[in-house]
């Protein structure tokens, strides 16, 4: 029985005052009660000036109520906890409706014959019973409120979770990509070049028909040592600092000349933005020359890097495809990873494709 009690006084309150909640509350309770007043005008012009009107007069005491509660909850210089003070506080905002209902009952009367008995002027039971219902009111918009706070909440931890996720996905990618550069350049790179020399030092003594074989076989293994396997090297673990972003494209670009052509333009000021930045920009064209390559193929790709004066950077991938539907999109694994290094970046992405029509990725990030 008391834990019944306790819960309902609880349900009663006190709660905190949202002046947005209650103006909204009480602006729809006034225009509803004064609807009849825009049905009763001829249709057109007066019709929607009698709306007009109508809601400025529902504006004033909802406005009344709004800046009182906004002035408690600034400046109240008591208990906010009491249940006693807060039914005092809206049993005295409540009473604004005596301060109103002469004006409105006389605008209403005048100008559109429309006869207002506000509530409260009738007897002390109307009072205490509308008392009830503004209590009621307060106790389930804060309890919505805070539903859909704790909801919004709970969505955001689980964005940020994902975020972190991606970032810790890609992080770890990243740390495969550089191991496997570094085996490439380190071990394999260098045990071509010695099974190259031990194969020139053995030419001498056999004939000159094997001679000029393994001749051969030498050079198509120096070809993959000094060219392909340097390209790939650059494409797992891209190095910035010493060729710079224009470089490191360029291997990228490498891979597909003979599907695709692509033409790159990087400006000065992008060339010297952070290398963790030109990471980001170098996977997303990565994913995109790919998707342009599965989805066309296209035949040609042209890809934009400029960074302003106010190191607003702009990437525009753009390809000649048959462009993608919505769906496609949205999904994929290929989106994925463009949105998780946007994501990283801190960017937004903007895409433009319809089918038959090609293909346009924008990205943009401040650094």
């Amino acid at each position: 029985m008391r834990a019944g009690f306790r819960t309902g006084l609880s349900f009663i309150g006190p709660y905190p005052y949202n002046p947005y909640l209650i103006f909204l509350f009480f602006f729809a309770f006034y225009f509803s009660r004064f609807v009849p007043v825009i049905i009763a005008e001829p249709r057109g012009l007066q019709r929607w000036f009698a709306a007009f009107i109508i809601s400025l007069i529902a504006a004033i005491p909802s406005f009344l109520f709004a800046l009182l509660s906004y002035l408690l909850q600034r400046f109240r210089r008591w208990s906010s906890t009491s249940l006693l003070i807060y039914l005092c506080e809206v049993a005295v905002g409540q009473s604004i409706l005596f301060l109103c209902a002469p004006g409105l009952r006389s605008f209403l009367a005048n100008h559109y014959h429309f006869k207002y008995d506000a509530p409260l002027t009738l007897t002390m039971g109307f009072y205490l019973g509308t008392l009830g219902l503004v209590l009621v009111a307060l106790a389930i918009m804060n309890r919505a409120e805070r539903t859909i706070a704790n909801r919004l909440s709970h969505a955001n931890k689980l964005v940020t979770k994902l975020e972190h996720d991606r970032e810790s996905l890609i992080n770890a990618d990243e740390d495969v990509r550089n191991s496997t550069s570094r085996f490439l350049h380190d071990r394999v790179q260098s045990d071509l070049m010695v099974i190259g020399m031990e194969l020139r030092s053995m030419t001498a003594q056999l004939p000159a028909e094997l001679h000029s074989r393994i001749e051969k076989s030498i050079s198509r293994l120096e070809k993959v040592r000094s060219s392909d396997l340097r390209n790939l090297v650059q494409i797992l673990a891209p190095n910035f600092e010493t060729g710079g972003l224009a470089s490191a494209l360029s291997s990228l670009k490498e891979q597909y000349a003979e599907t695709m052509a692509v033409a790159i333009e990087v400006d000065e000021r992008s060339e010297k933005l952070d290398p963790k930045l030109l990471l980001g920009v170098f996977r997303i064209v990565e994913q995109s020359l790919l998707n342009s390559l599965m989805h066309g193929p296209a035949n040609r790709v042209q890809i934009s890097l400029a960074t302003d004066s106010h190191l607003a950077t702009n990437l525009v991938i753009s390809d000649d495809g048959p462009g993608l539907t919505s769906q496609d999109v949205n999904n994929g694994v290929g989106t994925t990873i463009i949105d998780s290094w946007v994501g990283i970046l801190k960017g937004r992405k903007l895409i433009d494709s319809a089918a038959g029509h090609g293909y346009r990725l924008q990205v943009t990030f401040s650094s």
